[in-house]
């Protein structure tokens, strides 16, 4: 437009006009605010559908690594491991038939063939030339197979081996089928999001899992233009499923999870980007009433009250672009369009800073507690297995159960000890009488507990507490606690040595009847031998006539407890 154009404008439409080109900067720097917005959303959903799929690979870890401990206790059992063919198939029939996630458990030879059955009769096929079979007799490991056509049960199953191994020789193969409807039934119950999926396949691609939707998808092959998949390193795509909806796929090929099958996990676009597109069409139309506000001010006080606010929110913007976005345009005192425009982009800024705070917070809150939850849920099934397979290996009787579950008790004391010190830390003393706390309930009196504040981190809380729960049982069989008049004195001392503090305990008894050394070496022998080991520590048992004497010791951290006390006695 011409100068003498704009002079034969009146003022009113030369207002407008400069309301016009000033209201320009502020459209760029909302498109380019959202354009902005999107591109973060985009690559934060990437990220969290790639951590989706992640913890999706965690959780099926935790169910295979509970059904290669299932084969293992099966190959372990006497009935299997015995000639009695009948035995074995009643074994198995039982086993079987309290676990949901199997469809059928076989024991082959190394020819493959089966040695008997969970199903009943043994059928005369071999198996010897399955993927699953070969890899697990090869490397004597846990094995996944492919989605197959059972040739023992007809039914359409996911297999798993673990050999059974004695010293360097594979003794026989434990197999099973894994129940495709319970492993749908396990990522249904993870819950999911409005529009969200999760499948899991086998190598060549074939749906073993989906969720929603399981009926439409399962036994089918991948897509042609998606087999890529299976073969990529771990990653995001994004691609439109066979039910119709665009998803966000984060991925994890077969080769990159601990068990061999592929898995994913689907955020769809439309929950994705409904919020940014929800605030877009918000932002627009503020900002379309801002405009018109900005007309209706020109119009009646002119360019100053406009010009000034506009070229705020423009060097806003850029500070935005450049990276700094701590900068607002504090129009607060203004309460006409252009100051709500100018709050809407601020509170639009706060919010968003705001929602990433908490996402990393909460983020990263749900990655500690997911590590540490599998940590402590593995540390405590190990320690489960190894008192369950210590109590039970030669007495399988009522004694051994009220055995087994009397270690089960000593251990959940422990673990409430270390629950209400948040998993850190307990003191000796405190490990000492929830230990004896059976016991002491009744004979208090003859307990004597001394020694100085040791503050024990929480990995030799349980064994410490298992000990003295296992002597503690052995006294009252057959020490100083069987009779009336038997007493047992518990002590501990504590010295600075260049790893921490070297800890002496030793537990003493007196009073009881005669000790006679043992011919063999016990459960409890065993026990505080695999304890004081895993601990780092050792002990010296001394069978002497008056009275049992364990002298144990062990290393711990330095702690930073308050300034010691004097021994405490009771």
């Amino acid at each position: 437009m011409s100068f003498p154009s704009m002079r034969r404008m009146s003022l009113v439409s030369r207002l407008l006009s400069l309301v016009l080109v000033a209201c320009l900067p502020g459209l760029a720097a909302l498109i380019y605010s959202s354009i902005d917005l999107r591109n973060t959303r985009y690559h934060d959903v990437n990220a969290e559908a790639l951590r989706n799929a992640h913890f999706a690979v965690s959780e099926l870890d935790q169910v295979f690594e509970g059904i290669k401990g299932v084969l293992h206790a099966v190959g372990q059992a006497a009935e299997v491991r015995g000639n009695d063919i009948t035995q074995c198939q009643e074994y198995l029939t039982r086993v079987r038939a309290q676990l949901a996630p199997l469809t059928s458990i076989v024991i082959l030879d190394r020819d493959g063939y089966s040695r008997c059955f969970s199903e009943g009769t043994v059928p005369t096929v071999s198996l010897s030339d399955r993927y699953y079979f070969q890899e697990a007799l090869a490397t004597r490991q846990f094995s996944v197979g492919d989605y197959t056509p059972s040739r023992l049960s007809n039914r359409k199953i996911v297999p798993v081996a673990l050999p059974a191994v004695t010293g360097d020789h594979v003794d026989f193969i434990v197999a099973a089928g894994i129940n495709l409807e319970w492993l749908g039934r396990q990522l249904r119950e993870r819950g999911l999001a409005r529009g969200s999926a999760v499948t899991v396949a086998d190598r060549n691609g074939i749906i073993l899992a989906r969720e929603p939707n399981p009926e439409r998808f399962i036994g089918t092959t991948f897509p042609t233009q998606y087999m890529y998949l299976l073969s990529e390193e771990p990653g995001t795509a994004d691609i439109r499923s066979r039910d119709g909806i665009r998803r966000v796929v984060g991925y994890v090929p077969a080769p990159y999870t601990p068990f061999g099958l592929y898995v994913s996990s689907g955020i769809a676009r439309t929950e994705a980007f409904g919020p940014v597109d929800r605030a877009l069409r918000s932002s627009i139309m503020l900002f379309v009433l801002g405009s018109a506000a900005a007309f209706v001010l020109a119009w009646l006080v002119g360019n100053s009250i406009i010009r000034r606010p506009l070229m705020q929110m423009v060097e806003t913007a850029e500070s935005w672009r450049r990276g700094d976005d701590s900068v607002r345009n504090h129009l607060d005192g203004r309460n006409d369009e252009i100051g709500v425009l100018g709050q809407t982009f601020d509170r639009l800024m706060d919010e968003n800073a705001r929602r990433e705070e908490e996402r990393e917070l909460s983020e990263a809150r749900r990655e500690i507690l997911v590590h540490e939850l599998a940590h402590r849920v593995k540390n405590t099934l190990a320690t489960v297995q190894s008192i369950a397979t210590m109590s039970f290996r030669n007495n399988q009787g009522p004694e051994a159960l009220r055995g087994f579950q009397e270690r089960l008790q000593a251990l959940v004391r422990s673990h409430d000890l270390l629950t209400r010190h948040n998993w850190q830390h307990a003191d000796l003393r405190e490990v000492a009488e929830a230990a004896l706390a059976p016991a002491r309930e009744d004979l208090a009196h003859r307990f004597t507990l001394s020694g100085p504040p040791v503050d024990l981190r929480s990995a030799i809380v349980v064994p410490i507490a298992m000990i003295f729960h296992e002597l503690c049982t052995n006294s009252l069989k057959y020490g100083a606690l069987c009779n009336d008049t038997g007493h047992v004195e518990v002590r501990w001392t504590k010295q600075p040595d260049e790893r921490g503090n070297l800890i002496n305990l030793i537990w003493s008894e007196h009073g009881g009847p005669p000790v006679k050394p043992p011919e063999r070496e016990g459960f409890g022998t065993r026990l505080l031998t695999s304890l004081t080991r895993q601990m780092g520590g050792s002990y010296e048992m001394n069978y002497a006539a008056a009275g049992v004497v364990c002298d144990i010791r062990l290393v711990t951290r330095a702690d930073n407890v308050a300034a010691e006390s004097e021994p405490a006695s009771d």
